[in-house]
């Protein structure tokens, strides 16, 4: 892919959830319980930019074999890194998020819920434990993960994050590995109505695999809706090794036609448009 290699990012990036519960003297009435923010809080939908034959989009765009320098193959393998951040390197907690919707939490008092169930979707046997705590204005949550058989490890902190009391808003960050306990990506979110209008996904990572300067640190991946025949855009930020330095990606489309456009000035030395059709083929801009 010309001009665009990222560094220091093993695999992609995707988990995110509303505050359903009402506020009464800053307790929450346990018959209710506490609500989980969406899933899509943390893990966003990307299969528009994936070769996902149930995503529903067109044979054509699903099965496309485009030249590399393709618009909407472009797109995709920008959006592809963070996809595969969170769905292969952070799968575990991402998918122990998601469980969580499958349980009933228990009240232990103190304001505090907690969800205790075993992952699924594995071959190995993980158990994780999820904690909101209602503090002030708001939720403050915790994923302890533990781990039995082959490569076993004891409960770790997975990931935490924070969402406000009226479910509209929230961030999570979630850790490395129990092998690297370090922060690796901050998910940072906001609700419109009963959907994510805005989520932006940071690499915070310091270090590399190899205990260097992480050069792809402070790289991000925005997705937000906004009005128009477009109206669903990424803006992508990210470290580009060939030019050591960062480069600028705006990608945007239509949802139900999967019609989009591209701008990448390090990609095509220049500042237009580049447009794809509803099968993915590309066409001039309008």
């Amino acid at each position: 892919m010309k001009n665009w290699r990222v560094y220091g990012i093993s695999a992609i990036i995707a988990l995110f959830f509303t505050i359903s519960c009402e506020k009464s003297d800053e307790t929450i009435d346990a018959a209710n319980s506490l609500a989980l923010p969406l899933y899509e809080s943390m893990a966003i939908d990307f299969s528009d930019f994936t070769d996902d034959s149930n995503s529903g989009k067109s044979t054509a765009l699903v099965y496309n074999d485009k030249a590399p320098n393709g618009n909407w193959f472009f797109s995709q393998i920008v959006v592809g890194v963070w996809n595969s951040t969170l769905f292969t390197t952070l799968a575990v907690p991402v998918a122990s998020f998601k469980s969580a919707f499958a349980h009933s939490p228990e009240d232990l008092g103190d304001n505090i819920w907690q969800w205790t169930y075993q992952v699924d979707g594995f071959t190995s046997q993980y158990t994780a434990r999820l904690t909101g705590e209602v503090t002030g204005e708001e939720v403050l949550w915790k994923m302890y993960i533990t781990k039995i058989g082959i490569g076993a490890f004891e409960e770790f902190l997975w990931f935490s994050g924070s969402s406000a009391m009226d479910g509209n808003s929230g961030f999570w960050i979630l850790n490395q590995s129990p092998e690297n306990p370090v922060a690796m990506l901050r998910i940072d979110w906001e609700r419109t109505n009963d959907e994510i209008g805005n989520i932006r996904y940071t690499w915070v990572r310091e270090l590399d695999e190899q205990e260097n300067d992480d050069m792809f640190k402070d790289s991000y991946l925005e997705y937000g809706l906004q009005d128009g025949d477009f109206d669903a855009y990424f803006n992508a930020y990210a470290y580009d090794s060939n030019r050591q330095d960062f480069s600028d990606v705006r990608i945007e489309w239509n949802r139900d036609t999967f019609v989009g456009r591209v701008r990448a000035f390090n990609y095509f030395e220049d500042e237009e448009w580049h447009c794809w059709d509803g099968n993915g083929e590309d066409v001039p801009c309008e």
